[in-house]
Parts: structure tokens; sequence; C-alpha cells
């Protein structure tokens, strides 16, 4: 079935959290690491995220170019922000519903058709993400970055559907409960005949570094 190229974009302390013990909005790595995520963020027709990280954050990243002089503008293309989430409680008083990107919904449920939330086109999550992700792709998407939050990000690995890691690693250890895969599948084995391979590594600012993988077959 064809889908859209998936890959994971993501900060993460040493220890795997991508969050503080008492949640909320945050950002683990460095401001080199946010340009790098414009660098990533440039490259991709839409984002998506859950609604957990929409109420942490209650806005999307919005993607920046970098001029000459350390001049930073927001760039005029932004990838498509996709919601997915079967509440349909939103807050109009969000600053995401103000900010300049297209919106779109993916949702199980058909009740409460939305009123007065900017949402450009709602999707019914069909099935499964394989299913629904054919029909992302016949809409115009043909690269999606995963942004979070872990139950998304698992329900995405469940279905072997991801291509490519790209991870920024902060040199800190955390702990708390926000690691990027749900610590209660910690006992479950995924994709054992499958490893990743680095395509590339590079120093972002003291210590940290930010790794591209890409998927591996026993046949590489």
């Amino acid at each position: 079935m064809n889908i859209p190229s998936i890959a994971i974009i993501i900060a993460s302390s040493l220890d795997g959290r991508i969050a503080f013990p008492n949640g909320g909005e945050s950002h683990l790595a460095s401001n080199k690491d946010k340009r790098m995520l414009d660098e990533n963020l440039s490259n991709v027709d839409a984002t998506i995220f859950g609604l957990g990280t929409l109420k942490a954050h209650q806005s999307t990243y919005l993607v920046k170019v970098h001029c000459e002089k350390s001049e930073i503008k927001i760039s005029k293309n932004q990838p498509i922000s996709i919601v997915a989430s079967n509440s349909k409680k939103f807050s109009k008083d969000w600053s995401y519903f103000k900010q300049p990107v297209k919106r779109w919904l993916i949702s199980s449920n058909k009740n409460n058709q939305l009123k007065n939330l900017d949402f450009d086109k709602e999707i019914h999550f069909n099935n499964t993400w394989r299913e629904t992700l054919s029909s992302i792709k016949k809409a115009g998407i043909n690269r999606l970055a995963l942004l979070g939050g872990a139950k998304l990000i698992n329900s995405f690995v469940e279905e072997d559907l991801i291509e490519e890691i790209k991870i920024t690693i902060a040199p800190r250890i955390i702990g708390g409960k926000y690691t990027w895969i749900p610590t209660e599948q910690t006992n479950k084995i995924f994709n054992l005949k499958q490893l990743w391979k680095i395509k590339s590594i590079k120093e972002l600012d003291k210590n940290e570094i930010h790794i591209h993988y890409t998927r591996k077959f026993e046949d590489d």
C-alpha cells in the first residue's frame, strides 16, 4: 500500500526522556538543535502529533529561515500540521489556531463535528495507520514528520511504518515518565529482525549530537 515516507524527529535526553518530569512545554536541546529542526522540517510536506503534545505546547513549531547577518524569519512555506485525536475538545484560545499553517485533523470519532475551529480538513481514521496514511498520500502528502507524543509514536512503530529516525541527544539525565516510547511497552520487543543504520552524525553543541538513522534489514 502506498504511504508517505515517515521520519520520527525528536530531541531526547541521555535516558530517553522527551520532557521534564513535571511535563508541559519543554525543549531539551540547544538553539542549534532548533536550527537542525528547521532544516529537517523544511523538507517535509506535513507534521503529525497527538493531542497530548498539542495540549502541552498549545502550538506547533513554525519553521524558520536563517538569513544573512543572523536574521531569522518565519518561513512562508510551512508544512501542513496534522493532529491525531479522537477527542475534539480543543480550545480556541490556543495559539495553534492563530498560527499561519494549514491544519488537518485525523480522528476515528465521527460524532461531534468540528464547530468554530479552524481545521482545513478532517480525515477519518480507517482501521489502521497504514490504511489511513494511504488516504493522506492521495491528498498529496509524500513526506511526513512524526513529532510525538509517545503513544502516537508507539502506534506507528507497532505497524512498522517508520523509515527514518532523526534524534538529537542532549547531554542530560532527567528521569520521569516522559519517554518517547511508552514505558509500559518496554517488555515488548519491536522489529526483532530490523536494526537501524547511521546515515549521519552531527555535533550541534558541546556534547550534543544529532543522529540520522535509516532502516536496516537483514540483507543490507
